[in-house]
C-alpha cells in the first residue's frame, strides 16, 4: 500500500508516530510525506518515511506582508501539484486542511481514495483572500471530491448534518500519545512535588500551564498581562511556559519579557527537544492547564494534562465539551481569559477540593489514547480502502 501523508511539518510528534504504528502494524506499506514548512524544532527523524517533499519557501514573495498572505496558498500549491506529477497514491491523507492544500483540484488524479483530517481552526479561523468565507467556499469545494473525514467520534456527530459536509463520509479515529505511556508510570514512582523538584521548582507553590507549545495562538502575552495587572498570589503560582514547538525566536523573547516583568517565578522551556519522560515529567508537575487559545482541537497534550491529574481550565469558545464527555473526562470552561485567570486564583486557594476530578480524570483517560490502541482504527480504515 502507498499512503502519502500531507502535513504542515514533517517534523510533527503526531506524524512521526503515526508512521511509526502504521509501519509496526502493516506490513507492506510506504509512507511519502508532503510538508509545507521544513522544520527541525521537535527533534524527530525520518526514519518512518520513505520520501519526505519540501517546497520552496525562500522567495521574496514570502517577506511581502499582504502580497504573501494573498498569493502564498496559491504558489504553494502549484509546488504541490508539481510535486505529485507522474505519481499514484492508494491513500492521499491531508491532515490540517489549511489553504495550501483546500485550493487544490487535482489530488484525486493521484490516488484512489482521498481522506481528510481536521486537526482544529478550520471551521472557525482559518482564511483565504483574508475572508473565511472564501475559505469555507473553497473548503466546501475541495470535500466534494474527499473520500472519507477521519475524526474523533465527537467531531464527526457534530458536523455529519452541516451542509458543508454534505458530500462527505465519516470514519472515527484519534491520534494516539506516546507521553501517556511514560506518564502513568512515572505517577506510580514520583508524586506531583517530586517532578516539581526535579524541574528545580518550589514544592509549595502551585505550577500553572499556559499553553502546550510556542504558538502565538495559544495568547502566552495576554494572559501573562492579565496575571500581571491583578499581581496576587505571586508568591503561591509557579508559571509553566513550554516554548519547544513552533516558536519563533523573536515570539520567544517577547513572552519572556513578559515573564520577567510579571513578578511571577517562571519555568520557560526553549532551544531544547523534550523527550517522551521530559514531557510526561513536566505533565505531572503541572497543577492546573489554562487552555485559551484563540482556537484548537482537542489535542492529545491536553489529554496528557487531564490524565495527568492536572486541573483544566479551557476557554468555552474551544467547544471541548463534547470530547470531554466522550473520553470521561471534567474540566471548568471560562469566557475570558480575565475569568480564566480569576479561577487559577480561586483554585490555587482550595487546590484540595479540585483533586477529586483530577483523580478521576487520571483514572478514566487510562488505557485510552495510547498509540497501541488508537492505531488500529487507523489500520482498519486504511485497509479497507487500499
Amino acid at each position: 500500500m502507498k499512503l502519502l501523508l500531507v502535513v504542515g511539518t514533517a517534523n510533527d510528534v503526531f506524524v512521526y508516530n503515526m508512521a511509526k504504528w502504521l509501519k509496526a502494524c502493516m506490513e507492506d506499506i510506504s509512507i511519502d510525506v508532503f510538508e509545507f514548512n521544513h522544520s527541525r524544532s521537535q527533534g524527530y527523524t525520518n526514519d518512518y518515511f520513505d520520501n519526505v517533499y519540501t517546497i520552496d519557501t525562500g522567495l521574496l514573495l514570502n517577506k511581502v506582508k499582504g502580497i504573501r498572505s494573498l498569493l502564498l496558498p496559491y504558489w504553494y500549491n502549484y509546488q504541490f501539484n508539481n510535486c505529485l506529477k507522474n505519481k499514484y497514491y492508494d491513500i492521499i491523507h491531508c491532515h490540517w486542511l489549511i489553504p495550501n492544500v483546500i485550493v487544490s483540484r487535482n489530488l484525486k488524479l493521484h490516488c484512489k481514495k482521498l481522506f481528510v483530517t481536521f486537526w482544529g481552526g478550520e471551521l472557525e479561523y482559518l482564511k483565504i483572500i483574508f475572508s473565511h468565507k472564501i475559505y469555507l467556499w473553497y473548503l466546501r469545494r475541495f470535500l466534494k471530491k474527499v473520500d472519507y473525514i477521519v475524526n474523533s467520534q465527537s467531531f464527526c456527530e457534530k458536523n455529519e448534518g452541516r451542509s458543508l459536509f454534505l458530500y462527505c463520509k465519516f470514519k472515527y479515529a484519534n491520534l494516539g500519545s506516546v507521553p501517556l505511556e511514560k506518564l502513568y508510570n512515572l505517577i506510580d514512582l514520583e508524586s506531583k512535588a517530586q517532578s516539581k523538584k526535579k524541574l528545580g521548582i518550589n514544592i509549595d507553590k502551585k505550577t500553572v500551564l499556559i499553553g502546550y507549545s510556542g504558538k502565538s495562538i495559544h495568547q502566552h502575552i495576554p494572559i501573562i498581562k492579565t496575571f500581571s495587572s491583578v499581581g496576587m498570589k505571586k508568591e503561591f503560582i509557579h508559571f509553566l511556559v513550554p516554548m519547544t514547538r513552533g516558536a519563533s525566536s523573536k515570539y520567544v523573547q517577547s513572552v519572556e519579557n513578559m515573564l520577567q516583568q510579571s513578578g511571577y517565578t517562571y519555568t520557560l522551556i526553549k532551544n531544547c527537544y523534550l523527550t517522551d519522560m521530559d514531557v510526561a515529567r513536566l505533565r505531572n508537575a503541572t497543577d492546573i492547564t489554562l487552555q485559551l487559545s484563540l482556537f484548537d482541537g482537542f489535542s492529545r497534550s491536553i489529554i496528557e494534562c487531564l490524565c495527568a491529574r492536572s486541573i483544566l481550565i479551557y476557554g468555552n469558545w474551544l467547544n471541548y465539551s463534547d470530547r470531554l464527555k466522550e473520553e470521561g473526562f471534567s474540566g471548568i470552561t471560562v469566557q475570558s481569559i480575565e475569568e480564566g485567570v480569576e479561577k487559577v486564583y480561586d483554585i490555587v486557594d482550595d487546590l484540595e477540593n479540585y483533586q477529586k476530578m483530577g483523580g478521576e480524570n487520571s483514572q478514566n483517560g487510562k488505557n485510552k489514547n495510547l498509540w497501541s490502541e488508537c492505531i488500529m482504527d487507523w489500520v482498519t480504515i486504511y485497509k479497507a480502502n487500499s
